[in-house]
């Protein structure tokens, strides 16, 4: 009995493994990602400019949607699932915004400035913002 409950959960964690979805939409890290929509169905990106003199920096939030595959049919039977068929779904861009905040002015559901971790050559690029 022990090995058959250890078989079907091997199996689960296989299925969620393979279902997850990927984090991608070029997030650089010092970046805060939440899950967001309904259900988490959604990713919430912040990243935030320097501090400038006085007070303020910018706020670069994105909404995007992992790529991932979406099953057709799944089966379950006494000790395993299967799941068949399906098709791939890329990442989408919901909403992309680029605004300036203060200390006084976040959003209650926002964190405080996120000290930015990462700059090009070209300047500050936190989120894909092309």
């Amino acid at each position: 009995m022990r090995s058959a409950v250890a078989i079907a959960g091997a199996a689960s964690v296989a299925v969620a493994i393979s279902c997850a979805p990927i984090a991608n939409a070029d997030v650089q890290p010092g970046c805060e990602s939440v899950p967001w929509g309904f259900l988490g169905s959604q990713t919430r990106s912040i990243c935030d400019g320097p501090i400038l003199a006085d007070g303020s920096w910018v706020r670069y939030r994105m909404v995007w949607v992992p790529a991932h595959q979406v099953p057709v049919s799944t089966y379950c039977g006494t000790y395993s699932c299967s799941t068949s068929g399906g098709y791939y779904v890329n990442e989408q861009i919901v909403s992309k915004e680029k605004y300036p905040v203060r200390p006084e002015t976040v959003l209650p559901n926002e964190p405080g400035w996120l000290p930015p971790t990462y700059t090009d050559a070209g300047g500050f690029t936190p989120v894909n913002f092309n």
